[in-house]
């Protein structure tokens, strides 16, 4: 009977914590309403894009160049919400509210940047800019994350400017 009461209370504890974490993680979702990701070009063959996820995870593309199946022009997707959750996870992670504004060395020419927005349900923004994407590692993890987004959801073509 002990033995039970303790299991019962274990299993109560953990269901909790994990209810409060998953209250938490929507909460923050919550708290973002768009995520903007740039990638600006170089002299080689860098992907150029503007990509904007919205809170409702509907997602617009400006493929610029060098883009999967060689896309070009303005698509529109559907962002699974299962998908949203890692890039906030990914964000709140990182602690991308706390970051510099800034990195790299822009002593160094031809290098890419990747200029990543994120506007909060209270109109208020955070932007990084990232000359050479490199700044960190989990900015890193982000972009390659986001790059392997854009091969793998189903675009529609649309004629917006």
């Amino acid at each position: 009977m002990r033995y039970s009461v303790y299991l019962f209370f274990v299993a109560a504890l953990l269901f909790s914590a994990c209810s409060s974490q998953r209250a938490g993680r929507i909460e923050n979702a919550n708290q973002i309403s768009m995520i903007t990701i740039s990638r600006t070009p170089c002299f080689g063959t860098c992907p150029v894009y503007t990509m904007q996820i919205d809170k409702n995870c509907v997602v617009t593309l400006d493929a610029v160049d060098h883009l999967p199946n060689k896309m070009k022009g303005w698509y529109k997707a559907n962002l699974p919400e299962k998908e949203w959750m890692v890039l906030v996870n990914k964000l709140e992670k990182m602690n991308f509210k706390d970051m510099q504004d800034d990195y790299g060395n822009r002593q160094i020419t031809d290098l890419p940047s990747v200029n990543t927005a994120i506007t909060f349900a209270d109109g208020n923004a955070k932007k990084i800019n990232d000359y050479g994407a490199r700044g960190t590692q989990e900015l890193s993890e982000l972009y390659t994350y986001v790059d392997a987004l854009i091969g793998s959801l189903d675009w529609e073509s649309t004629d917006q400017k």
